[in-house]
C-alpha cells in the first residue's frame, strides 16, 4: 500500500504521515528519505530539481508551459518515484507513506494507493510553524505564505493540476477541525471502508 500525503505548510504532516505509517506498518517518506534513496538508486542526479522541490522560476514556467503541448515534465514525478517500488520492505513493511513530490499524481491510478491532501486555516498553520520552530508570528506567516506559494507553482509545473483541488485526491482533510487524531482516523476509516 502507497499513501500520499501532500499538505499545506503548518499541518502538521510530518506527525500525521509517522502515525500513520506506523499504524499500517509502512516506510515513511519525507524529503530527506526520498532524497535518500533515489541517491542510493542512483536517479538523484537526473531529477535533482524534483527531488529538492527547489522554487520554480515563474518566467521560466510560463516559457516552457507556452512551448511545450505535450508537457514531458508531468512525466518527471512517475520517473522519478519509480525507484520507491524498487526499495526492498524490511521489518515487516508493507509499502510507503510518501510525503509531498507530486506523489499523488506519480502513483495515480493504481488500486494500491490513498491520496491524502491536508489543509487548515491559515492562523492554525501560522501558530503550528511558530510553535514548532521558535518562530515570530510575522516570519511564521511568510513561511507559510512562501511555501505554499513555492509548492503550488512546483506541483502545477511537474503535473499540469491544481495543488490542493479535491478531485486530485482521494481524501481532502482539515487538521484544525479534525486534530491530528481526527485525520488519522479518517485515513483509518477510509482505508476500512475502501476493501
Amino acid at each position: 500500500m502507497i499513501i500520499t500525503i501532500a499538505r499545506k505548510c503548518g499541518c502538521d504532516a510530518d506527525s500525521i504521515g509517522r502515525a500513520v505509517a506506523e499504524k499500517y506498518h509502512l516506510h515513511f517518506m519525507n524529503r530527506e528519505a526520498i532524497a535518500a534513496g533515489a541517491k542510493e538508486a542512483g536517479c538523484y542526479d537526473e531529477y535533482e530539481e524534483f527531488y529538492s522541490e527547489r522554487p520554480v522560476n515563474s518566467l521560466l514556467y510560463s516559457i516552457v508551459m507556452e512551448t511545450e503541448e505535450d508537457n514531458v515534465l508531468h512525466d518527471t514525478p512517475a520517473r522519478a518515484l519509480t525507484f520507491i517500488d524498487r526499495l526492498l520492505l524490511e521489518d515487516g513493511c508493507e509499502g510507503y507513506v510518501i510525503q509531498g513530490r507530486c506523489a499523488n499524481f506519480a502513483f495515480q491510478g493504481r488500486d494500491d494507493v490513498v491520496s491524502v491532501f491536508l489543509t487548515a486555516n491559515d492562523a492554525f498553520c501560522v501558530d503550528t510553524v511558530a510553535d514548532t520552530h521558535g518562530a515570530s508570528a510575522r516570519k511564521a506567516k511568510t513561511v507559510v505564505r512562501e511555501t505554499n506559494d513555492n509548492r503550488k507553482t512546483y506541483h502545477k509545473y511537474y503535473t499540469g493540476q491544481e495543488w490542493g483541488q479535491a478531485e486530485n485526491y482521494d481524501l481532502c482533510l482539515n487538521v484544525a477541525k479534525l486534530g491530528v487524531d481526527g485525520v488519522i482516523a479518517m485515513i483509518d476509516s477510509f482505508i476500512q471502508n475502501r476493501k
